[in-house]
Order: structure tokens, then sequence, then C-alpha cells
């Protein structure tokens, strides 16, 4: 099992727009590498909503 650190991404999420901001700060620190990546598409579809939202 490969484990990965969303510290990193963590600092980085503190500029993302909500709810992707909350919903990534409450993972924990690291991850199976296999829900990191199912959690990515979801992550990556909340802020391309929040980008179509904005630009309407």
């Amino acid at each position: 099992m490969t484990e990965v650190s969303l510290v990193p991404l963590k600092s980085k999420a503190l500029r993302f727009p909500e709810p992707v901001r909350s919903l990534i700060l409450s993972e924990p620190d690291t991850l199976d590498s296999q829900d990191f990546i199912s959690k990515l598409g979801t992550w990556e579809r909340l802020l391309k909503i929040n980008a179509e939202t904005k630009g309407s």
C-alpha cells in the first residue's frame, strides 16, 4: 500500500474556493494512493463547477 502525503496540497488548498478547500482540509494528512486518485476526480469536478459558476 502506497501512501500519499496531502500536506503540500493542503497548503495550496487554503487558496481554493469552498467547498473544495474544506473537503481537502478535512482529509487526513496521508491517504492510500487509490483513495487519493479517486478523490482527485471529485475535487477537480467541484473546481470546474465553481469556475463555470463564476464565469456565468
